[in-house]
């Protein structure tokens, strides 16, 4: 894998993972009782939340699909987020405390991430089942101002279709600042990891809550094997 190829996978990452630092707050609200404060699913929710609120602007006519109002929304989030740290202080002494597990299921996270991405890296073509209309979506949402954006088939209509993980997609393209020809790729790529570690979280906070000590070693064991069973 060349050198471009590793920087483009740690510069997308860097990105998941600044959405995930900023969503980490809200999402420990949202799994008070997982052992590891449901860490990993703070990169799906600031994603989703980012996507819909960028996607609600747009569909209103407020703010144009742009890199601007999507830093924006990321701002409002974070500033959201840090209000809650005030207004909660055990929040941030509590994930202090959690700092292992976050950092164990994020290696876990960028090792699957790097995995498929490497696979993805000998077989990049875009074609073959519904590739080829995927990365249309993607790329006529990424030239839209404003929704639904036009489908590229039928313009002026707009896309009569699904299309929100398309825009999740989108948003994640334009806030990585990459093209959508590298990061098609990589957002398959990141569907796999975020299964992963989702699947590990879910798993081993199910053994915990057994009513028997259990060691942290077979936590994260059971863990493993709901992930790779998954």
């Amino acid at each position: 894998m060349p050198f471009a190829d590793l920087a483009n996978i740690l510069q997308w990452w860097t990105t998941i993972f600044l959405v995930g630092i900023i969503f980490t707050p809200i999402t420990s609200l949202i799994f008070p009782n997982f052992f590891d404060k449901g860490y990993i699913f703070s990169k799906i929710i600031g994603i989703a939340l980012i996507s819909y609120a960028v996607f609600v602007l747009g569909f209103l006519k407020i703010l144009p699909f742009t890199e601007i109002t999507i830093i924006l929304a990321t701002l409002v989030f974070l500033i959201l987020n840090l209000i809650l740290i005030f207004k909660y202080p055990n929040i941030l002494i509590s994930l202090k405390k959690s700092w292992k597990i976050f950092f164990f299921e994020e290696i876990l996270f960028l090792g699957v991430l790097f995995f498929w991405s490497f696979i993805h890296a000998h077989q990049p073509d875009i074609h073959g089942l519904e590739k080829y209309m995927d990365f249309g979506f993607i790329n006529s949402i990424l030239r839209t101002k404003y929704f639904p954006p036009l489908d590229m088939w039928f313009t002026p209509y707009p896309i009569n279709y699904y299309y929100f993980g398309h825009l999740t997609t989108a948003v994640l393209t334009k806030l990585s600042f990459l093209p959508s020809s590298i990061t098609f790729n990589l957002m398959l790529a990141t569907i796999s990891a975020l299964s992963f570690a989702s699947a590990f979280s879910i798993g081993a906070n199910l053994i915990s809550n057994f009513k028997f000590q259990i060691s942290n070693f077979k936590l994260i064991v059971g863990g493993l094997i709901t992930a790779f069973l998954l």
